[in-house]
């Protein structure tokens, strides 16, 4: 059973957090619609403080890098975060900024 807080974080994702994927992803070249460069410098500034410059920091985690490739899966992650740890959800961020990270992070190396 859900707790009325979990129900209401519910019917506001469904409502008001989904996102068209198809407006912001190209799927044929499986690339966000974003700017790799000024996704570099977002990415120093709001993330590799945890995930480091290369994206290889997280020791129980696979680089970033190798894992890009399907921007609609890291696209979700940094607006939603990643469950069970403590990677924060980046929704206050404009969708472009999210595009731009996701477009740098698939230039990160794969390993």
């Amino acid at each position: 059973m859900l707790s009325a807080g979990d129900m209401s974080d519910l019917a506001l994702f469904v409502s008001k957090g989904q996102v068209d994927m198809a407006k912001h992803i190209d799927y044929t070249a499986k690339k966000p619609k974003g700017n790799a460069a000024k996704g570099e410098v977002y990415f120093n500034t709001l993330c590799a403080g945890c995930h480091g410059k290369d994206g290889k920091k997280v020791k129980d985690a696979p680089a970033l890098g190798s894992v890009a490739s399907n921007p609609q899966e890291m696209l979700h992650k940094v607006l939603n975060g990643q469950p069970g740890e403590s990677m924060p959800a980046m929704r206050a961020l404009d969708i472009q900024i999210s595009l731009d990270l996701v477009a740098h992070l698939q230039t990160l190396p794969k390993e």
